[in-house]
């Protein structure tokens, strides 16, 4: 799997997360989710696959951030960390709008994609997606997400939690 993406999202996430030697960690946000991803099987439709996601990012201001965002995916969850069919690495922009407890947000950044070959041999491409947060209290979030990635080769559409370090802002 090509790791290039990987290494220059961290690159950029940690510059922008150190800005001076006191880094601020309310700023800092994890989740994690259970999707159904689909994976577009050229000549053959689609094929579905049960996905786990890990979400890392930080919110830059109100209503924008950069997030990272990691995922595996199978046919079979019992093979999902250990032989996965499908796994992804992205890099978003996160757009997004708060009120009453609730969040809308939008994603926008690119992907590196490892898929079997003998599903769909794509590699990256474009990511774009939209979410929504729903918060119980000021730190943790119900999450509800949406992704394609590479135009719709690999498409994911989770539940999990998000949780902020100094809540949301």
């Amino acid at each position: 799997m090509k790791k290039p993406l990987f290494g220059w999202a961290f690159a950029v996430f940690a510059l922008l997360a150190a800005g001076n030697a006191q880094a601020d960690l309310s700023t800092f946000y994890y989740g994690v989710g259970v999707t159904d991803g689909s994976v577009r099987v050229p000549g053959n439709g689609s094929k579905s696959l049960g996905t786990v996601t890990g979400t890392f990012g930080i919110q830059l201001r109100e209503g924008l951030g950069i997030e990272l965002e990691f995922g595996t995916a199978s046919d079979d969850m019992n093979s999902i960390l250990s032989a996965p069919l499908a796994q992804y690495q992205a890099a978003l922009l996160r757009m997004g709008f708060r009120w009453n407890e609730r969040e809308v947000y939008a994603l926008l950044g690119h992907a590196l994609i490892d898929i079997d070959d003998n599903l769909n041999p794509t590699d990256a491409g474009n990511a774009m997606g939209f979410g929504l947060n729903l918060f119980g209290s000021r730190t943790t979030a119900v999450n509800l997400h949406f992704l394609s990635l590479d135009d719709g080769n690999f498409n994911t559409a989770s539940l999990g939690f998000q949780y902020y370090f100094g809540g949301y802002r």
